[in-house]
């Protein structure tokens, strides 16, 4: 079985722990059994994305989105079944340009030398993970995708690094007659609109940033939350 793209993960076994952060997801282990059918089934998360409707914070945000991120696809082969594709890096870019032009009353898409801005956040994809109903004998398709976030000064000192992890669902019996790549696809457009929204929720309640928004000018450092 092959790592996905541009990641840093390596599945050790067979059988991969998955984490549901928090309260919203709980610990289930799941076996990467065969899945039924012949094909491959492959799936683009398309980049669509309703804009956050909260209070704009008065601040200018950059977002830097390296190749690892926006190429980040998942290709596993599982010992039975067919071969499984789900590609969610392209969608990255329209993921979080969406979400910080809904958050501040600025943003932009930037380089290593940002200038002009108040902060920048560099996301990256740490892991990904599906499941099927014939891997859990439930109706569900699920996926899985866990975030590291890091919110840096212009002049590259760190202000805060979070983990963020978001899930996505999609019921097999809603695509009945339909397949398996519909399911999943929605299962992982999901888990990206799910990752937008406890990034909204979550932002505020990291100490590192909460201490920053009281003042943005500062110029101290701060150790990762």
């Amino acid at each position: 079985m092959s790592s996905p793209t541009g990641s840093r993960w390596h599945r050790n076994s067979a059988t991969p722990t998955l984490y549901r952060h928090g309260r919203r997801f709980g610990l289930a282990i799941m076996v990467l059994a065969g899945l039924a059918g012949c094909g491959a089934t492959r799936v683009s998360v398309p980049a669509t994305f309703p804009a956050p409707l909260v209070d704009k914070l008065p601040l200018h945000v950059g977002v830097r989105l390296d190749e690892a991120l926006t190429s980040y696809k998942l290709h596993d082969k599982p010992e039975q079944g067919t071969e499984i594709e789900i590609e969610v890096g392209a969608a990255q870019t329209a993921l979080f340009s969406t979400l910080l032009n809904g958050m501040f009353t600025q943003s932009s898409v930037v380089t290593e030398a940002a200038t002009g801005v108040d902060a920048v956040l560099v996301p990256s994809i740490q892991e990904l993970q599906f499941s099927t109903p014939e891997i859990t004998k439930t109706d569900y398709f699920e996926v899985w995708i866990r975030y590291r976030m890091q919110l840096y000064r212009p002049d590259n000192t760190l202000i805060a690094e979070w983990p963020l992890t978001a899930y996505g669902q999609a019921n097999a019996r809603n695509y009945s007659m339909q397949g398996d790549q519909p399911a999943l696809q929605a299962a992982a457009l999901a888990a990206c609109r799910d990752a937008m929204t406890f990034f909204i929720v979550q932002f505020r309640t990291i100490p590192a940033v909460e201490a920053w928004l009281r003042d943005p000018t500062a110029a101290a450092g701060a150790p990762p939350a």
